[in-house]
């Protein structure tokens, strides 16, 4: 069963299609596409006009939309290549200890060195009296004992 998108969404995106790519073509300082965005605003735009829409999944998108939400994000990219402002690559950072360097906070542990140095701080235990050797006495009174 076909969804049904409404024709104004999926002559806007057809729109959209077009106007990125005749921008790349004029444009003298955007690059030029790729083979993989050729082929994808092709594939796009044939979609578009065969089924009205550009995906069929619900799960990629919005029922009422023409494109999905990866395709929508990846016709903005072009759209924004096409203007002359490329991605810029992502940085490598410079990891966690930096980070930590930066907030001068040191990492959140308990030292218990400082607990054992405070119980020596206090007073010394007794050491034990010299005395006689334990007794054991049997106690009357058990569950084996008959009297």
């Amino acid at each position: 069963m076909p969804r049904e998108v409404d024709p104004k969404k999926t002559r806007k995106a057809l729109r959209r299609l077009q106007r990125a790519r005749k921008k790349i073509e004029t444009s003298e300082k955007s690059d030029t596409l790729s083979d993989w965005e050729d082929e994808f605003l092709d594939s796009v735009a044939g979609r578009l006009e065969t089924y009205g829409s550009a995906f069929n999944d619900p799960d990629k998108g919005q029922l009422d939309e023409a494109l999905s939400g990866l395709q929508t994000a990846k016709l903005r990219e072009i759209e924004k290549k096409a203007a002359g402002k490329t991605r810029k690559p992502m940085s490598r950072g410079k990891g966690f200890k930096s980070s930590f360097k930066k907030k001068g906070a040191g990492p959140r542990v308990r030292d218990i060195n400082e607990d054992i140095e405070d119980e020596a701080a206090e007073e010394p235990p007794e050491p034990p009296r010299p005395g006689r050797p334990p007794k054991l006495r049997v106690v009357k009174g058990g569950q084996d004992d008959d009297a």
